[in-house]
């Protein structure tokens, strides 16, 4: 600041008191404005230079795009069409005729038979008749076991009952059968079971044993 500065001087005419503080004001205005000029350049100095750098704004990134997964395809049906190839006869000049030979047939070989049954056996001889004898020529080896039964006691029931037997060659009662009744089932059943249990001497036919038949009676009494 230069301090060889001469202020003016001062005018005879009369100041007004307004403008001499004014000036006053403007004086002290200046001086602080010096001394503030100073302060500032001692700060600028001492201060750290600013770095401004000017960074770009970041592009945005493209989104990825998505997955994709690829799922084989079945395969497709081949579909085979059959064409029928034409059938090319080739015809030569002057071939020979063909001669067609037909085979014999075959002999048709006709189904064995069956085979024959086995010939039955042969039928057992006939047996010789049966005889018919009277009672009397019956002889017993054990006599039938005849008795009234207690019940047919009680009730006073007789009578006869005749019965047609046949003796096989052996001499056994082959079969009995009622032939006349004694009026009384009871008395009945009695004589045919006792009947059954009888053995006979066989019977005999030139000396051969022979089937007889005849007729038996059994008769049933009471006793006074």
């Amino acid at each position: 600041m230069n301090s060889s500065m001469t202020w003016p001087q001062a005018s005879t005419r009369p100041v007004r008191p307004w403008l001499s503080a004014a000036i006053v004001l403007g004086h002290g205005l200046a001086l602080w404005a010096m001394l503030q000029l100073d302060l500032v350049q001692q700060v600028i100095r001492h201060a750290a230079p600013l770095m401004v750098q000017i960074v770009s704004p970041a592009r945005e990134r493209p989104p990825e795009p998505p997955l994709q997964v690829q799922v084989p395809r079945p395969p497709m049906p081949q579909v085979v069409l059959a064409v029928p190839v034409p059938e090319v006869v080739v015809q030569r000049e002057n071939a020979p005729p063909t001669i067609t030979v037909q085979a014999a047939p075959t002999p048709v070989t006709p189904p064995a038979p069956p085979p024959l049954a086995p010939p039955a056996p042969p039928a057992p001889p006939p047996s010789p008749a049966v005889q018919k004898v009277p009672a009397s020529a019956l002889r017993y080896l054990v006599e039938p076991p005849v008795e009234v039964p207690r019940l047919s006691r009680r009730l006073r029931e007789t009578g006869t009952v005749v019965l047609r037997v046949v003796v096989d060659l052996r001499g056994l009662p082959r079969s009995v059968a009622l032939l006349r009744s004694s009026g009384f089932d009871r008395l009945d059943q009695q004589a045919l079971g006792a009947m059954r249990q009888a053995r006979f001497v066989p019977c005999t036919d030139g000396g051969k044993p022979v089937e007889c038949e005849s007729d038996a009676p059994i008769v049933y009494e009471l006793e006074n």
